[in-house]
């Protein structure tokens, strides 16, 4: 190849190289990527949402763009659609001692921590927890089922983000970027805790707060279906 041709062809070596680049990291999903994702909640009411059959007191309240429940107001709240393979973004803040619950799968009726699935929302460090937990209690365990690594949660009073993604037989929950259960269902093969959770064998139903008598706040919840 003659010499002056050199630095043209690198040239274009490297601008290939970067538009190659950029496909690949448009490709790729990223934590704050909100592509396909549709609002569960427009920061109002409670549109959208209905609950189970364990409603107490006044239910879960809106209140400044944030939804909570409380020590005497709260239950099982569900979306009305349901879900099979999706990503569910939302955002929560724990106080001392809180204790809550994401279903997914879930029926309407039944304890979700057995008819369908629940993924612990708690206070690891509350003071009637610490030190008291069997792992798969800790925050984000696919309850009694499968634990999740621990560290993730930020001090209560703040805000914490988390992911739950769910696919074929294929769950991971991620909190403040870190992954923290990766599991496939397919692995849990013990016959007592698969008779005591028949909701593994789910294919959809719906997500929803399970709330256990302590006050959370949740908001920006977002779910993205997918294919």
């Amino acid at each position: 190849m003659p010499a002056t041709c050199r630095p043209i062809s690198a040239a274009l070596c490297a601008a290939c190289l970067l538009t190659a680049a950029c496909a690949l990291a448009a490709d790729r999903p990223s934590a704050t990527d909100e592509k396909g994702f549709v609002s569960l909640f427009d920061g109002k009411d409670l549109t959208g949402w209905v609950y189970g059959d364990n409603k107490a007191g006044k239910g879960y309240q809106v209140e400044n763009g944030v939804v909570f429940c409380t020590e005497h107001d709260g239950g099982n709240l569900y979306t009305v659609e349901e879900y099979s393979d999706f990503v569910f973004r939302f955002d929560f803040k724990l106080e001392d001692g809180s204790n809550n619950g994401i279903g997914i799968r879930a029926p309407l009726k039944g304890d979700a921590a057995y008819v369908g699935m629940e993924i612990q929302v708690l206070d690891d460090n509350g003071k009637e927890y610490k030190g008291k937990l069997r792992p798969a209690q800790y925050h984000g365990s696919i309850y009694d089922v499968v634990p999740a690594r621990q560290g993730s949660l930020k001090p209560t009073g703040e805000w914490n983000s988390e992911e739950i993604t769910a696919q074929g037989r294929h769950i991971t929950v991620k909190v403040n970027g870190q992954t923290i259960v990766d599991a496939n269902l397919d692995d849990v093969k013990d016959p007592k805790v698969l008779k005591k959770h028949p909701g593994l064998l789910r294919p959809s139903g719906h997500i929803g707060f399970l709330g256990h008598g302590s006050r959370v706040e949740f908001k920006n919840m977002r779910v993205k279906e997918l294919k």
